[in-house]
């Protein structure tokens, strides 16, 4: 862990600097009750007044946020595009911009990247080794999900199930600094849970996240029996209404129409309930409203909001303060729309002025010297497979048909595609039913696992292994899946490196309830399915999907405008944030 100074003890007092004066007017006045008397002439001293103490400086606060799906090829490519005014260029200008900050495990999805950030530990020692898992009816549900917790909302405690950090294996940098300042602010905020519980850890002070089903942000009962005060002026249904009042439109479309390579409506993007797939996009018009919230750049307005809320409401400057952010819009409009769209230009230029914004509030509230903060992204994301097509927008491939071509971040060049994965399922019930008989003996596929239900895991040996064989097999007929690992046989240590063998061991803990692991291609991927057929998604172990950028701002002590770009562990995210609390 990084180490820092922590600020002195302030003792100094105008009575305390008058002392030493006191004293010796006092052993003159018994001196001279002694002697002789003094001689006529007299001399005058004027003592002189002490310096007011100077005021106890604040305890730190750090805000650390994820933007999620934020690769480093796109901040490579596009922070420079921004505008000179805005968040990420202050960032730039006041810290240093890590360029390439690589995850050292495949499954790169945000679970698996959030509570890397925050734990510094891959998936094979956190436990959280995907989005979500295939309940008993094979349907999936969030990794987080606990059904000894209960949803909060702003009328209280409700029958639904909650989430909660359960399955979390390792401490987090929150917990980290609950132990060592039990006193301690720590708030975090998003759109999904995934996003906000391992930035708020075991023991938060908030931790809340959106609920589309309920148009309001929630809590669990893990973290708490009320929903906090500051939520409700901006985080419940009437103030998310409002926001989705105006249609969404483009912010500059000059600036748009010059940099994106796509037209507004490129082949394979998602139409989200009816949103539409070209600008603008009235949510008035959506079957879901609050679910087209999450996928505009409205949804990070709000979660910028409630954490300026709640950093006015919680912030006390004797205790340290950890305000945890996740960015969830860019993610759900990568999926919709794919990183290429307007929707997407879009995204960014106006998350950067958020950010600029926002970062004008944390001055107000505490001065410009006053906050540091982390900035990373949990994982990063390939293009719609039909952009394939369109060679401007994919100009690292120039000719070259291999995966990468010569492109640092290994970008697909080749054929992609989309893997739906309840069809995935369907195929490989079928195959165990040809191979075993009449039976239910897949649970599910839960990008990128298969789940056999507890009857073929309690199968006997040979005929285990031959449906195990028969689902390989199977499997590998998909041109979309690259390789596939039967997760029984990885091996009790990872070797160092980055190698795919490595990648996918450090992804895979024990105990995972999984029996295989499917990798997709580079460009491949199964279907996110929020426009099933349509969209782009992540989740491989090649550099466009695990290379993120990190930017640091901490006045007085991360060099301003300094960029690095030798390679950096995920770990350095959770160091800085120590470092800056001081741990």
């Amino acid at each position: 862990m990084g180490t820092a100074g922590r600020p002195a003890a302030l003792i100094s007092s105008a009575a305390e600097a008058m002392r030493p004066t006191a004293l010796a007017l006092c052993l003159c006045a018994l001196g001279c009750a002694a002697r002789p008397a003094a001689p006529t002439t007299t001399t005058t001293t004027t003592a002189t007044p002490a310096a007011p103490a100077p005021a106890p400086r604040a305890a730190p606060l750090v805000v650390t946020i994820v933007v999620d799906q934020f690769a480093a090829w796109i901040a490579e490519e596009r922070l420079p595009l921004l505008p000179a005014t805005g968040g990420f260029a202050r960032l730039r200008r006041e810290g240093s911009w890590y360029r390439h900050v690589r995850y050292g495990h495949a499954a790169t999805d945000t679970a698996p990247g959030h509570s890397s950030l925050y734990t510094g530990h891959a998936p094979r020692e956190s436990g959280i080794l995907a989005n979500e898992v295939p309940d008993a009816r094979g349907e999936r549900v969030s990794i987080l999900r606990d059904e000894a917790a209960h949803v909060v909302t702003d009328e209280g405690v409700t029958e639904a199930v909650g989430s909660s950090i359960a399955r979390l294996r390792v401490d987090t940098l929150a917990d980290a600094l609950r132990a060592r300042s039990p006193g301690a602010v720590i708030v975090s905020v998003s759109l999904k849970d995934r996003g906000a519980i391992f930035g708020g850890g075991r023991h938060p002070t908030a931790t809340v996240w959106f609920d589309p089903s309920r148009d309001r942000f929630v809590t669990s009962t893990a973290f708490g029996q009320t929903l906090p005060s500051w939520v409700s002026p901006h985080g419940l249904s009437p103030a998310l209404t409002a926001l989705r009042a105006t249609p969404w439109t483009l912010s500059d479309e000059p600036w748009v129409r010059a940099h994106a390579a796509t037209p507004d409506e490129q082949p394979g993007e998602g139409d989200l309930d009816g949103w539409g797939t070209t600008f603008p996009h009235d949510f008035a018009r959506a079957r879901r409203p609050a679910g087209a919230l999450r996928a505009s750049p409205m949804g990070d307005t709000a979660v910028l909001t409630l954490a300026g809320d709640a950093l006015a409401a919680t912030r006390d400057p004797g205790q340290p303060m950890l305000l945890a952010i996740s960015l969830s819009s860019n993610d759900y409009i990568g999926h919709l729309f794919g990183p290429d769209s307007w929707e997407a230009w879009d995204q960014l230029r106006r998350l950067d002025a958020s950010l600029g914004q926002f970062f004008q509030r944390l001055d107000s509230i505490a001065g410009p010297e006053g906050w540091s903060l982390v900035l990373s992204a949990d994982h990063g994301i390939t293009s719609l497979p039909e952009v394939a097509t369109i060679a401007a927008a994919r100009p690292w491939c120039d000719g070259a048909t291999a995966r990468g071509g010569s492109d640092p971040y290994e970008r697909p060049c080749g054929a992609l595609g989309r893997l739906d994965p309840d069809a995935v399922a369907r195929e490989l019930q079928a195959t165990a039913v040809r191979v075993l008989g009449a039976g239910r003996w897949v649970r599910g596929v839960a990008d990128p696992y298969v789940y056999l239900t507890d009857e073929a895991e309690a199968l006997p040996g040979p005929r285990r292994e031959a449906l195990q064989t028969a689902l390989t097999a199977r499997l590998r007929e998909h041109p979309e899946i690259e390789r596939v690992l039967d997760t029984r046989t990885v091996a009790a240590s990872c070797a160092e490196g980055e190698s795919v063998e490595a990648l996918l061991c450090r992804a895979i803990p024990d105990r995972n309830g999984a029996a295989l692991y499917a990798q997709a291609r580079a460009g491949s991927f199964f279907d996110p399915g929020y426009a099933l057929g349509h969209g782009a998604s992540h989740g491989s172990p090649y550099l466009f999907d695990r290379t993120v950028p990190m930017l640091v701002r901490a006045p007085g002590r991360e060099a301003a405008g300094r960029v690095v770009d030798e390679p950096t562990s995920f770990t350095e995210f959770r160091r800085e944030a120590e470092r800056l609390l001081g741990m």
